[in-house]
Order: C-alpha cells, then structure tokens, then sequence
C-alpha cells in the first residue's frame, strides 16, 4: 500500500513535501510554523511540541523526550536508546500521522554544545536519529514529520541520517568476496 496518492504528490501536499525532503523541516518564522501545523492538525496528525531552549543539558532533553513521546521506563536516556525507541516504541498513528515540533531549536543546537562522540553536536545527532525514524516509519506505512523552529534564518545541519551503502546478504563477509 502506498503512503502516498498520485494525486497528493501531485497537488505538491504538505505532508508529502516534507517527506519527499527528508522528513525533517527547517522553519525561522513561527507564523509559516503555525500555519503548517493548522494543516497538518487538520489532517488528522496529531503534534507533540517540544521547547528545546529550555533543554539546558542532554540529560533535560532526554527526560522531555522520554515524556512527551511515552517512551518506556526503562528508557537510558541516551542516543542510542532514543534511536531504539524511536523505531520500536513511538506511537506513529495509521491515520494521519504524528508531527514532532522542536522550537528555538538553535538555542540547544550550538555547535560548541553537547558535543556527541562523532564531534557533530547533540542537536545535529538528534536530528539524524529523527530522519532514520522517520524512513523506518515510513516504510510500515506511517507518516512522522520533524519540524524545526530556529530563530537564527542561517542555521544549517549537514547530512541526516545519512545511508551508506552495504553489502548485500550474500556478499556480506569478507570471504563471500574473496578477501
């Protein structure tokens, strides 16, 4: 079953633009924000909004995630426990979908803050970990948009939730291609 009609990719629909970029949306003006949510609400999403600039640490982001978005008590708090429970625990609607709000995200973004071991800061991570849901959803027929308010208009992330290619199953180890 496709998540999509021709007709609303057709139609350039919101929610199929957003997906068709990613999945991850980048706004500065909260009055376009606004008026994309009213759509998306009235099109059976339901939204959970977060206000990263009160995140002062990781450890408040992790409990602000792991409440808003029920995740399990036995939740780690940390990035590789929000990636799992991303893709195995967070409740993406049949119907519609589920948008996720992030605003004054720069606030919390800053390079030079929460720096995560791959040296891209915590924000740029959680990003990453957001596009890699949203594909797994995607894939089960489930519609999860990320929404990110910044106040600064020049914010940027670099790639997110990259793929790189792998081997595939029969050529996985080394010996099945003669190395």
């Amino acid at each position: 079953m496709a998540i999509f009609t021709t007709a609303e990719a057709d139609n350039q629909q919101l929610d199929w633009t957003i997906l068709r970029d990613g999945g991850v949306n980048l706004y500065w003006r909260q009055e376009i924000l606004a008026d994309d949510l009213k759509w998306l609400k009235s099109n059976g999403y339901r939204v959970v909004t977060f206000e990263a600039a009160e995140w002062e640490s990781e450890r408040r982001m992790h409990e602000s995630l792991k409440v808003q978005l029920s995740f399990p008590e036995y939740y780690g708090n940390n990035l590789n426990a929000l990636d799992e429970c991303m893709l195995d625990d967070l409740v993406v609607p049949d119907s519609g979908g589920l948008a996720i709000v992030l605003n004054h995200y720069d606030r919390f973004s800053k390079p030079s803050n929460h720096v995560a071991s791959d040296e891209r800061s915590t924000g740029e991570v959680l990003l990453s970990v957001f596009a890699k849901a949203v594909r797994h959803h995607m894939l089960f027929g489930r519609r999860l948009l990320i929404l990110v308010q910044s106040d600064d208009p020049q914010i940027e992330f670099g790639r997110l939730g990259g793929v790189a290619a792998w081997w595939n199953q029969r050529e996985w180890l080394n010996k099945n291609r003669g190395l």
